[in-house]
Protein backbone atom coordinates (compact mmCIF):
# COMPACT_ATOMS: atom_id res chain seq x y z
CA UNK A 1 0.00 0.00 0.00
CA UNK A 2 1.60 3.17 -1.09
CA UNK A 3 1.24 6.52 1.49
CA UNK A 4 -1.64 8.83 -0.48
CA UNK A 5 -0.27 12.36 -1.45
CA UNK A 6 -2.71 15.19 -0.15
CA UNK A 7 -5.58 16.05 -2.85
CA UNK A 8 -7.72 19.20 -3.27
CA UNK A 9 -11.58 19.04 -2.85
CA UNK A 10 -11.67 19.68 -6.36
CA UNK A 11 -9.21 16.77 -6.83
CA UNK A 12 -11.35 14.38 -4.97
CA UNK A 13 -14.39 15.04 -6.68
CA UNK A 14 -13.13 14.11 -9.91
CA UNK A 15 -11.86 11.11 -8.26
CA UNK A 16 -15.56 10.09 -7.29
CA UNK A 17 -16.97 11.64 -10.39
CA UNK A 18 -14.34 9.22 -12.50
CA UNK A 19 -15.53 6.27 -10.42
CA UNK A 20 -19.00 6.37 -11.50
CA UNK A 21 -20.48 8.10 -8.01
CA UNK A 22 -23.78 10.16 -8.34
CA UNK A 23 -24.03 13.47 -6.93
CA UNK A 24 -24.97 17.33 -6.80
CA UNK A 25 -22.23 19.42 -6.49
CA UNK A 26 -23.29 21.91 -3.91
CA UNK A 27 -23.98 18.29 -1.47
CA UNK A 28 -20.67 16.64 -2.35
CA UNK A 29 -19.03 20.26 -1.72
CA UNK A 30 -20.83 20.67 1.94
CA UNK A 31 -19.88 16.65 2.46
CA UNK A 32 -16.27 17.78 2.25
CA UNK A 33 -16.05 20.76 4.49
CA UNK A 34 -17.60 19.05 7.03
CA UNK A 35 -16.94 15.13 6.76
CA UNK A 36 -13.41 13.14 6.98
CA UNK A 37 -13.16 11.54 3.27
CA UNK A 38 -11.17 8.72 4.31
CA UNK A 39 -13.89 8.09 7.33
CA UNK A 40 -17.10 8.44 4.58
CA UNK A 41 -15.77 7.03 1.28
CA UNK A 42 -12.53 4.95 2.01
CA UNK A 43 -14.69 3.32 5.19
CA UNK A 44 -17.04 2.49 3.12
CA UNK A 45 -16.54 1.87 -0.30
CA UNK A 46 -15.53 -2.29 -0.49
CA UNK A 47 -19.27 -1.99 0.33
CA UNK A 48 -20.48 -0.53 -2.98
CA UNK A 49 -17.72 -0.79 -5.60
CA UNK A 50 -18.93 -2.68 -8.73
CA UNK A 51 -15.20 -3.79 -9.52
CA UNK A 52 -11.83 -2.78 -7.74
CA UNK A 53 -9.55 -2.75 -10.37
CA UNK A 54 -10.45 0.07 -11.28
CA UNK A 55 -12.51 1.57 -8.73
CA UNK A 56 -16.02 1.78 -10.36
CA UNK A 57 -19.47 2.40 -9.04
CA UNK A 58 -22.42 1.04 -10.70
CA UNK A 59 -25.55 3.35 -9.71
CA UNK A 60 -24.18 4.38 -6.44
CA UNK A 61 -25.04 8.01 -5.26
CA UNK A 62 -23.72 10.02 -2.31
CA UNK A 63 -26.80 9.67 -0.35
CA UNK A 64 -25.97 5.75 -0.47
CA UNK A 65 -22.75 6.51 1.36
CA UNK A 66 -24.18 8.93 3.72
CA UNK A 67 -27.17 6.80 4.73
CA UNK A 68 -24.10 3.93 5.79
CA UNK A 69 -21.70 6.36 7.18
CA UNK A 70 -24.96 7.84 9.57
CA UNK A 71 -26.10 4.09 10.81
CA UNK A 72 -22.32 3.52 11.50
CA UNK A 73 -22.05 6.40 13.92
CA UNK A 74 -25.56 6.29 15.70
CA UNK A 75 -24.64 2.11 15.86
CA UNK A 76 -21.43 2.76 17.37
CA UNK A 77 -23.02 5.68 19.67
CA UNK A 78 -25.18 2.78 21.08
CA UNK A 79 -22.95 0.34 22.15
CA UNK A 80 -20.71 3.81 23.62
CA UNK A 81 -23.64 4.61 25.78
CA UNK A 82 -24.27 0.39 26.63
CA UNK A 83 -19.86 -0.10 27.25
CA UNK A 84 -20.18 3.21 29.47
CA UNK A 85 -23.22 1.81 31.89
CA UNK A 86 -21.15 -1.18 32.25
CA UNK A 87 -17.96 0.98 33.42
CA UNK A 88 -20.51 3.38 35.71
CA UNK A 89 -21.63 -0.31 37.41
CA UNK A 90 -18.15 -1.68 37.43
CA UNK A 91 -16.83 1.49 39.18
CA UNK A 92 -19.45 1.69 41.45
CA UNK A 93 -19.02 -1.87 42.29
CA UNK A 94 -15.09 -1.47 42.78
CA UNK A 95 -15.10 1.39 45.15
CA UNK A 96 -17.69 -0.26 47.19
CA UNK A 97 -16.89 -3.56 48.07
CA UNK A 98 -13.01 -2.02 48.21
CA UNK A 99 -14.10 0.98 50.57
CA UNK A 100 -16.23 -0.88 52.92
CA UNK A 101 -13.27 -3.18 53.95
CA UNK A 102 -10.59 -0.73 53.69
CA UNK A 103 -11.45 2.81 53.86
CA UNK A 104 -14.03 3.14 56.53
CA UNK A 105 -12.17 5.15 58.81
CA UNK A 106 -11.10 9.15 58.06
CA UNK A 107 -7.88 8.14 58.18
CA UNK A 108 -8.18 5.24 55.69
CA UNK A 109 -9.63 7.48 53.29
CA UNK A 110 -6.44 7.26 51.08
CA UNK A 111 -5.93 2.92 51.12
CA UNK A 112 -6.77 2.60 47.90
CA UNK A 113 -3.23 3.86 47.41
CA UNK A 114 -1.80 1.44 49.84
CA UNK A 115 -0.43 -1.69 47.56
CA UNK A 116 -0.20 -3.63 50.19
CA UNK A 117 -4.01 -4.05 50.23
CA UNK A 118 -4.39 -5.54 46.63
CA UNK A 119 -2.49 -8.30 44.68
CA UNK A 120 0.14 -8.45 42.74
CA UNK A 121 -0.11 -10.69 39.78
CA UNK A 122 4.03 -11.88 39.50
CA UNK A 123 3.97 -12.11 43.39
CA UNK A 124 4.45 -15.89 44.59
CA UNK A 125 5.38 -15.53 47.99
CA UNK A 126 2.85 -16.81 50.11
CA UNK A 127 3.54 -14.44 53.21
CA UNK A 128 3.57 -11.67 51.68
CA UNK A 129 0.71 -9.20 51.85
CA UNK A 130 0.50 -9.06 48.00
CA UNK A 131 0.69 -12.52 47.21
CA UNK A 132 -1.41 -13.55 44.45
CA UNK A 133 -2.55 -17.41 44.42
CA UNK A 134 -2.73 -17.44 40.61
CA UNK A 135 0.82 -15.78 39.60
CA UNK A 136 2.37 -19.04 38.40
CA UNK A 137 -0.63 -19.92 36.18
CA UNK A 138 -1.63 -16.64 35.26
CA UNK A 139 -3.40 -16.33 32.28
CA UNK A 140 -2.04 -14.69 28.71
CA UNK A 141 0.72 -12.91 30.76
CA UNK A 142 2.70 -12.85 27.15
CA UNK A 143 -0.08 -10.86 25.91
CA UNK A 144 -2.41 -8.31 26.74
CA UNK A 145 -2.01 -8.46 30.61
CA UNK A 146 1.95 -8.51 29.97
CA UNK A 147 1.92 -5.06 31.86
CA UNK A 148 -0.38 -5.78 34.22
CA UNK A 149 1.90 -8.69 35.26
CA UNK A 150 4.64 -7.37 35.54
CA UNK A 151 3.84 -3.67 35.95
CA UNK A 152 2.31 -3.61 38.92
CA UNK A 153 4.18 -1.08 41.32
CA UNK A 154 3.75 1.16 38.22
CA UNK A 155 0.12 1.51 38.41
CA UNK A 156 -1.46 4.78 38.45
CA UNK A 157 -3.02 4.71 41.94
CA UNK A 158 0.47 3.56 43.06
CA UNK A 159 2.62 6.35 41.89
CA UNK A 160 4.43 8.31 44.28
CA UNK A 161 2.14 11.62 42.93
CA UNK A 162 -0.74 10.51 42.43
CA UNK A 163 -2.77 12.46 44.96
CA UNK A 164 -0.91 15.65 43.84
CA UNK A 165 -1.85 14.96 39.94
CA UNK A 166 -5.64 13.64 40.74
CA UNK A 167 -5.67 17.07 42.55
CA UNK A 168 -3.94 19.45 40.29
CA UNK A 169 -4.99 17.95 36.54
CA UNK A 170 -8.64 17.77 37.61
CA UNK A 171 -10.46 20.91 38.16
CA UNK A 172 -13.53 19.95 39.51
CA UNK A 173 -11.50 18.60 42.61
CA UNK A 174 -10.91 21.57 44.72
CA UNK A 175 -7.96 20.88 47.44
CA UNK A 176 -9.68 23.25 50.13
CA UNK A 177 -13.01 20.91 50.16
CA UNK A 178 -11.25 17.44 50.69
CA UNK A 179 -8.32 18.93 53.80
CA UNK A 180 -8.93 18.56 57.33
CA UNK A 181 -7.43 18.96 60.43
CA UNK A 182 -8.50 15.61 61.68
CA UNK A 183 -7.16 13.31 58.62
CA UNK A 184 -3.34 12.58 59.20
CA UNK A 185 -2.36 10.51 55.90
CA UNK A 186 -0.89 7.29 57.37
CA UNK A 187 2.43 5.43 56.37
CA UNK A 188 2.37 4.15 52.27
CA UNK A 189 -0.59 6.18 51.29
CA UNK A 190 -0.54 8.91 48.67
CA UNK A 191 0.03 12.77 50.02
CA UNK A 192 -0.89 15.90 48.00
CA UNK A 193 2.71 17.30 47.58
CA UNK A 194 2.61 21.42 46.24
CA UNK A 195 4.87 23.33 43.88
CA UNK A 196 7.47 23.03 46.75
CA UNK A 197 6.88 19.03 47.00
CA UNK A 198 6.01 19.88 50.65
CA UNK A 199 4.15 17.18 51.59
CA UNK A 200 0.25 18.10 52.83
CA UNK A 201 -0.22 15.10 54.99
CA UNK A 202 -4.31 17.04 55.96
CA UNK A 203 -5.51 16.05 52.52
CA UNK A 204 -7.14 12.96 51.13
CA UNK A 205 -9.81 12.42 48.31
CA UNK A 206 -12.49 9.44 48.52
CA UNK A 207 -12.15 6.50 46.59
CA UNK A 208 -15.89 7.21 44.92
CA UNK A 209 -14.52 10.65 44.18
CA UNK A 210 -10.95 9.60 42.51
CA UNK A 211 -12.10 6.42 40.22
CA UNK A 212 -13.99 8.37 38.27
CA UNK A 213 -10.90 10.17 36.23
CA UNK A 214 -9.44 6.74 36.10
CA UNK A 215 -10.16 5.51 32.60
CA UNK A 216 -11.94 2.14 31.38
CA UNK A 217 -8.60 0.56 30.80
CA UNK A 218 -7.16 1.58 34.28
CA UNK A 219 -9.97 0.54 35.68
CA UNK A 220 -10.03 -3.10 33.77
CA UNK A 221 -6.39 -3.26 35.36
CA UNK A 222 -7.42 -2.45 38.66
CA UNK A 223 -9.82 -5.59 38.44
CA UNK A 224 -6.38 -7.79 38.46
CA UNK A 225 -5.49 -6.08 41.18
CA UNK A 226 -8.07 -6.51 43.64
CA UNK A 227 -7.98 -9.30 46.58
CA UNK A 228 -9.95 -12.27 46.28
CA UNK A 229 -12.45 -11.06 49.12
CA UNK A 230 -13.29 -7.46 46.76
CA UNK A 231 -13.12 -9.40 43.64
CA UNK A 232 -15.42 -11.85 44.93
CA UNK A 233 -18.17 -9.03 45.41
CA UNK A 234 -17.92 -7.48 42.63
CA UNK A 235 -18.48 -10.50 40.78
CA UNK A 236 -21.57 -10.79 42.39
CA UNK A 237 -22.98 -7.76 41.48
CA UNK A 238 -22.21 -9.59 38.13
CA UNK A 239 -24.06 -12.37 38.88
CA UNK A 240 -20.64 -14.65 38.59
CA UNK A 241 -19.24 -16.43 41.18
CA UNK A 242 -15.33 -16.06 42.32
CA UNK A 243 -14.47 -19.53 40.50
CA UNK A 244 -15.42 -17.18 37.35
CA UNK A 245 -12.45 -14.86 37.34
CA UNK A 246 -10.59 -15.17 34.48
CA UNK A 247 -13.80 -15.61 32.11
CA UNK A 248 -14.38 -11.97 33.80
CA UNK A 249 -11.61 -10.10 33.35
CA UNK A 250 -11.22 -11.36 29.94
CA UNK A 251 -14.56 -10.40 28.78
CA UNK A 252 -13.77 -7.09 30.08
CA UNK A 253 -10.61 -6.99 27.78
CA UNK A 254 -13.18 -7.14 24.83
CA UNK A 255 -15.44 -4.69 26.14
CA UNK A 256 -12.02 -2.44 26.35
CA UNK A 257 -11.34 -2.82 22.92
CA UNK A 258 -14.66 -2.62 21.75
CA UNK A 259 -14.80 1.21 24.05
CA UNK A 260 -11.82 2.35 22.62
CA UNK A 261 -12.75 1.87 18.76
CA UNK A 262 -16.04 3.42 20.04
CA UNK A 263 -13.85 6.24 21.98
CA UNK A 264 -11.81 7.04 18.86
CA UNK A 265 -15.06 7.51 16.60
CA UNK A 266 -13.42 4.76 14.60
CA UNK A 267 -15.86 2.97 11.63
CA UNK A 268 -17.42 0.46 13.78
CA UNK A 269 -18.63 -1.79 11.17
CA UNK A 270 -14.78 -2.74 10.17
CA UNK A 271 -13.93 -3.39 14.31
CA UNK A 272 -12.26 -6.83 15.18
CA UNK A 273 -9.78 -7.40 18.20
CA UNK A 274 -6.33 -6.82 17.75
CA UNK A 275 -4.54 -10.21 17.14
CA UNK A 276 -2.31 -10.10 20.83
CA UNK A 277 -5.62 -10.10 22.60
CA UNK A 278 -6.42 -13.84 23.42
CA UNK A 279 -9.48 -15.13 24.52
CA UNK A 280 -10.62 -17.30 27.46
CA UNK A 281 -11.41 -21.08 25.95
CA UNK A 282 -14.74 -21.05 28.16
CA UNK A 283 -15.34 -17.60 27.35
CA UNK A 284 -15.34 -19.01 23.93
CA UNK A 285 -17.68 -21.88 23.93
CA UNK A 286 -20.19 -20.33 26.36
CA UNK A 287 -21.13 -17.73 24.39
CA UNK A 288 -20.19 -19.42 20.86
CA UNK A 289 -17.32 -17.16 19.55
CA UNK A 290 -15.46 -17.73 16.38
CA UNK A 291 -11.97 -16.48 16.72
CA UNK A 292 -10.19 -15.64 13.47
CA UNK A 293 -7.00 -17.06 11.94
CA UNK A 294 -4.42 -14.64 11.64
CA UNK A 295 -1.98 -15.19 8.79
CA UNK A 296 -2.37 -18.85 9.13
CA UNK A 297 -2.44 -19.40 13.16
CA UNK A 298 -5.17 -19.53 15.17
CA UNK A 299 -6.28 -16.94 17.88
CA UNK A 300 -8.60 -14.97 19.64
CA UNK A 301 -9.41 -12.19 16.54
CA UNK A 302 -13.01 -11.43 17.47
CA UNK A 303 -15.51 -9.74 14.90
CA UNK A 304 -18.07 -7.17 15.94
CA UNK A 305 -20.69 -9.48 16.16
CA UNK A 306 -18.99 -12.19 18.34
CA UNK A 307 -17.75 -8.75 20.79
CA UNK A 308 -21.41 -7.69 21.02
CA UNK A 309 -22.20 -11.16 22.23
CA UNK A 310 -20.53 -10.45 25.32
CA UNK A 311 -21.44 -7.32 25.73
CA UNK A 312 -24.81 -8.14 25.63
CA UNK A 313 -24.47 -10.25 28.86
CA UNK A 314 -24.07 -7.31 30.14
CA UNK A 315 -26.84 -4.93 29.03
CA UNK A 316 -29.90 -5.26 26.44
CA UNK A 317 -29.01 -4.73 22.84
CA UNK A 318 -32.59 -4.08 21.83
CA UNK A 319 -31.65 -0.63 20.18
CA UNK A 320 -29.45 -2.04 18.17
CA UNK A 321 -31.92 -4.60 16.04
CA UNK A 322 -34.32 -1.58 16.21
CA UNK A 323 -31.51 0.56 13.98
CA UNK A 324 -30.40 -2.17 12.44
CA UNK A 325 -34.20 -3.04 11.09
CA UNK A 326 -35.03 0.59 10.29
CA UNK A 327 -32.10 0.86 8.24
CA UNK A 328 -32.13 -2.39 6.39
CA UNK A 329 -35.61 -1.34 5.04
CA UNK A 330 -34.14 2.17 4.33
CA UNK A 331 -31.34 0.73 1.81
CA UNK A 332 -34.36 -1.39 0.07
CA UNK A 333 -36.62 1.67 -0.10
CA UNK A 334 -33.59 3.65 -1.23
CA UNK A 335 -31.53 1.43 -3.71
CA UNK A 336 -34.29 -1.07 -4.18
CA UNK A 337 -34.52 -4.16 -3.26
CA UNK A 338 -32.13 -6.33 -4.69
CA UNK A 339 -29.26 -3.70 -4.61
CA UNK A 340 -30.40 -2.48 -0.88
CA UNK A 341 -30.15 -6.53 0.32
CA UNK A 342 -26.77 -6.56 -1.24
CA UNK A 343 -25.38 -3.78 0.61
CA UNK A 344 -27.25 -5.18 4.02
CA UNK A 345 -25.34 -8.64 3.62
CA UNK A 346 -22.03 -6.91 2.70
CA UNK A 347 -22.68 -4.90 5.68
CA UNK A 348 -23.57 -8.08 7.50
CA UNK A 349 -20.72 -10.52 6.80
CA UNK A 350 -18.38 -7.09 7.52
CA UNK A 351 -19.61 -7.05 10.97
CA UNK A 352 -18.97 -11.00 11.83
CA UNK A 353 -22.09 -12.83 10.51
CA UNK A 354 -23.64 -12.96 7.17
CA UNK A 355 -27.44 -14.34 9.07
CA UNK A 356 -29.94 -12.02 10.03
CA UNK A 357 -31.70 -14.04 12.05
CA UNK A 358 -28.73 -14.32 14.14
CA UNK A 359 -28.52 -11.11 14.51
CA UNK A 360 -32.02 -10.60 15.65
CA UNK A 361 -31.94 -13.27 17.90
CA UNK A 362 -28.43 -11.82 19.32
CA UNK A 363 -29.53 -8.55 19.78
CA UNK A 364 -32.88 -9.07 21.01
CA UNK A 365 -31.09 -10.86 24.11
CA UNK A 366 -32.64 -14.38 23.23
CA UNK A 367 -29.66 -16.51 23.16
CA UNK A 368 -28.65 -17.78 26.63
CA UNK A 369 -25.02 -18.03 27.53
CA UNK A 370 -23.85 -20.06 30.37
CA UNK A 371 -20.37 -19.21 32.25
Amino acid sequence: MAIKKFLSRESLKNRLKCRGLIFKDDELNKVLVEQNYYSLFNGFENLFLDTLNPKIYKNITLDDFKAVYSFDKRFSNIIFSRLNKVEEKLKTSIVYHFSKRHCTMLNDTMQYTNKSNFMDPSDTNTSSVTYCPYSLNYPFVNEQNKKIYSKFADFILFKPFYLTNLIDRNDHIDMKFYQSKKYIAPANVAVYRDIHKIPHKNVAVPFWVSIETLTFGETVRLLHYLQDDVLEDVLSDFKLKKSKRSEFLNMMDFLLCLRNNCAHTSVINHFTTPTYYKVNSNVVKAFSLNPQKHYGYQDSKLSLFDVLKILGYFESLIELKQLMKKFFYSNHRRMGYLAGNKLNQKLLKRMGCSNYGQWKTMLSGKMQYTL
